[in-house]
């Protein structure tokens, strides 16, 4: 139980930060407990930014073109 729920929360900071671990997700005894703590870890990160762009009062982009333009 104690190693379920260390993956979960490991699984939950991942998906946070919006890193995946192949190799804990792959595992056969605690994957899918990372895995499913991936998914709530991303969902709460789509919620912050939502809320934040909500706070803002963003409708579109909230920057006008890439940082990383390389043309003219």
């Amino acid at each position: 139980m104690d190693d379920a729920l260390v993956a979960y929360n490991s699984g939950r900071v991942d998906g946070a930060a919006g890193y995946r671990d192949p190799q804990i997700a792959a595992d056969p005894e605690v994957g899918a407990d990372y895995r499913i703590g991936l998914l709530d870890g991303r969902i709460a990160a789509f919620h912050l930014i939502a809320e934040v762009r909500r706070i803002l009062g963003a409708d579109g982009p909230l920057f006008e073109r890439p940082d990383d333009v390389t043309g003219p």
